[in-house]
């Protein structure tokens, strides 16, 4: 009894192989298929190896067979577990996004968002226009008294060079 569509038998058939619970004739026949199919084979040898596993287990009315299973059965690598984290974390952050938003166009965010960063600028500017307008007399007196001490120090080195020119 092979699946439809392709040429490996159903796992029932396999399972139902390692547990020991198949008719004689079929069993032959499914033994005869694993000698050639090496997926089908893997399968089952994987199945006698969980069995042999499970009934090395000691199951009191304390313990659980559920987490020895658990811990026997294969796990994904952590390189595929972080990949499904990751895409986790971006559809619960697009969810979290789509139900703050509440019915909101994306677009007309975006442009409420750059409206309201280009009114802070602009308030920013105007400040900043208004500091200096407030502070404009002492800046033109502390910028002329600062080209006066430039002068001052020019005239200071200009002199003391010309005395050393003179000496030497």
């Amino acid at each position: 009894m092979s699946r439809p569509g392709g040429s490996c038998r159903d796992p029932k058939e396999i399972f139902e192989l390692a547990d020991r619970g198949l008719p004689p004739e079929q069993e032959l026949e499914v033994r005869a298929h694993l000698d050639h199919c090496p997926s089908c084979k893997k399968l089952y040898e994987e199945e006698l190896e969980l069995s042999a596993h499970m009934g090395t287990l000691e199951v009191g009315e304390a313990r659980s067979v559920c987490r020895e299973v658990a811990m026997a059965l294969p796990t994904r690598l952590v390189g595929v577990r972080i990949l499904w984290a990751g895409l986790a974390t971006a559809l619960l952050v697009t969810v979290s996004l789509a139900l703050s938003l509440d019915g909101t166009n994306p677009a007309a965010l975006v442009v409420g968002s750059v409206g309201a960063f280009w009114g802070f600028v602009s308030g920013l500017a105007d400040v900043a226009e208004a500091f200096l307008v407030a502070v404009e007399p002492a800046l033109l007196v502390a910028f002329g008294i600062g080209a006066v001490l430039d002068l001052l120090i020019a005239g200071v080195v200009f002199s003391v060079s010309r005395r050393r020119a003179r000496e030497a």
